[in-house]
């Protein structure tokens, strides 16, 4: 008669104590928000928070708190150029949009969304996944100031670095684009030509000041 062989299930178990891990990580994460011991950036910057940037439940936290103030988004473990990105929101009279809600999510400087693969579950999961990814809101002259590093293009594709923005305001149009880089050297040809078709968002680098290398200005006009 063969004896059974009853194997643990370790991997079951490890899942169970990494879950319990992230919803305490979450739940602290929340307290100092809540009780303004911590700031937006403070928490997407700190490596303690890494595991659990991925999770929709951490990132609707983000989105809940998210105020008028500077955003910065990596933290100094995560290699890559600093880059300052300002972003005017305004209607088409040209008047300032204030507390409009951004979202913004880009590649690491190896064009990946993970920590470990390129991307999400595809576009779908990059989207609502990048581990690199902030929620911010205008301030009362329609703007808003991004702290992160260039991203990259994807790896095995001709595709240019961009940052995916998304931009919603009370009684406005919401509005999906693209923030690209003029001295990208993919972004030229039929690549360049389809993203301003697209109406996807070019600049050049300005003069950057200490710590950033690059510096870049996007203006965004809303419809009603």
């Amino acid at each position: 008669m063969k004896k059974r062989l009853f194997v643990t299930p370790v991997c079951f178990l490890l899942s169970i104590f990494l879950l319990s891990q992230n919803n305490a990580l979450i739940k602290e994460a929340e307290g100092k928000l809540k009780n303004n011991k911590a700031t937006i950036s403070q928490i997407l910057t700190d490596k303690k928070y890494d595991a659990v940037h991925s999770e929709t439940e951490f990132r609707e936290l983000i989105k809940k708190y998210c105020k008028s103030e500077i955003i910065s988004i990596v933290t100094d473990t995560i290699p890559g150029r600093k880059i300052k990105v300002i972003g005017t929101i305004k209607n088409t009279d040209g008047k300032p949009i204030a507390d409009a809600l951004i979202y913004l999510y880009h590649t690491d400087s190896r064009g990946w969304y993970a920590v470990d693969a390129p991307h999400v579950s595809m576009n779908e999961g990059d989207m609502r996944h990048a581990r690199l990814f902030g929620y911010v809101k205008t301030d009362k002259n329609g703007m808003f100031e991004l702290h992160t590093i260039k991203p990259s293009g994807y790896p095995q594709s001709d595709l240019p670095a961009h940052i995916h923005v998304h931009i919603e305001a009370s009684g406005y149009q919401t509005v999906v684009t693209e923030f690209l880089f003029d001295d990208d050297e993919r972004l030229v040809g039929k690549i360049r030509e389809n993203s301003i078709r697209n109406k996807f968002m070019i600049s050049k680098p300005e003069k950057p000041e200490l710590p950033f290398v690059q510096k870049f200005t996007y203006s965004i006009t809303l419809q009603k």
